[in-house]
């Protein structure tokens, strides 16, 4: 099973070292222009794809457990400084290792993926709310 940024309100996959990255840094950053895409499924979307795996799936085939096929790393990052009340901003490539740290390696990464042999396969369908709805309605508090 391939597994997107994975969420709820709580956890968001690689997400949500970005927040705390962006906790600390008091700025969301984005590389460029924002524009590479990261895919996502809501946690009870993603146990879904697992059972309907185990019910009807084959046996070696790789599935996309995958609700949303690309979100720009821009959009995330204007809701996430929303949430904690820093400024948004652009950042040049050559400046991801200093914002970021070990994270640079993936801020910068386009990493779209789409689910449509796994919705045609296993009649997934993800009913879930999307990862700028988590993403709005979390508590930004930390430790939270």
């Amino acid at each position: 099973m391939r597994l997107p940024q994975v969420h709820d309100t709580f956890r968001q996959g690689l997400i949500s070292y970005f927040i705390d990255i962006a906790r600390k840094q008091a700025v969301a950053a984005y590389v460029g222009e924002g524009g590479n895409r990261w895919s996502a499924a809501h946690v009870d979307d993603v146990a879904r794809a697992y059972a309907l795996a185990l019910e009807r799936g084959r046996a070696g085939e790789r599935y996309h457990a995958v609700a949303e096929e690309g979100i720009s790393a821009r959009r995330i990052a204007e809701v996430v400084g929303a949430g904690l009340g820093v400024p948004v901003r652009s950042i040049a490539a050559e400046d991801t290792a200093t914002m970021f740290g070990w994270f640079g390696l993936f801020a910068g990464m386009d990493l779209p993926a789409s689910s449509a042999l796994t919705r045609q396969r296993l009649g997934w369908q993800p009913i879930g709310p999307t990862l700028l709805q988590d993403l709005q309605d979390m508590d930004y508090r930390e430790g939270h």
